[in-house]
């Protein structure tokens, strides 16, 4: 069975010694759905997802419950170890403003992207493309950056393809 969520975090809160009364908390002012799934732990919560994207709310949930004394560990990608490791790809769309569309394509190709599609008009620009998810942790705020929150990012889990060696960053 693949993982259906192929990235998570792990959050825990500062004052306490042992985090599942934390977690347990959390959960039930979080909503779990179907792009983010939620786990209990004496270390803390941790939180799965479909993408980077849909862990961005919980933390800021989080966030403003616990201010600065909740910890969030960085997004770790999760993935499928059968026979074979497999890594997660995501597929993406991005929509932006036409003087951004080359400095994203070229990012994306540098992430080890596979472009199925690049329009751009005088309007618009959109890029489609395929990629390894260990490749894009950052990307939604790396495009939010470059654009200046213009840009439109759309991810998901595309599929899963077998690696040659271990995984740098397995969870």
């Amino acid at each position: 069975m693949y993982p259906r969520f192929p990235i998570q975090c792990e959050c825990s809160y500062r004052r306490e010694r042992f985090n599942l009364a934390f977690a347990r908390k959390a959960m039930e002012v979080l909503q779990p759905g179907k792009d983010l799934a939620l786990e209990p732990s004496p270390r803390g919560l941790t939180m799965l997802a479909e993408t980077e994207m849909a862990l961005e709310r919980p933390i800021a949930i989080l966030r403003d419950i616990y201010g600065s004394e909740v910890r969030v560990g960085p997004p770790t990608v999760r993935y499928h170890h059968g026979e074979q490791i497999e890594e997660p790809y995501m597929g993406l769309r991005i929509r932006c403003a036409p003087q951004h569309f080359e400095g994203l394509r070229a990012d994306l190709l540098r992430r080890a992207a596979t472009l199925q599609d690049a329009e751009l008009t005088r309007v618009c620009g959109v890029l489609r493309a395929t990629a390894p998810l260990a490749a894009l942790v950052g990307y939604p705020a790396y495009v939010r950056s470059v654009t200046g929150g213009t840009a439109q990012l759309v991810m998901w889990l595309s599929h899963y393809q077998p690696i040659s060696g271990p995984p740098n960053d397995a969870a």
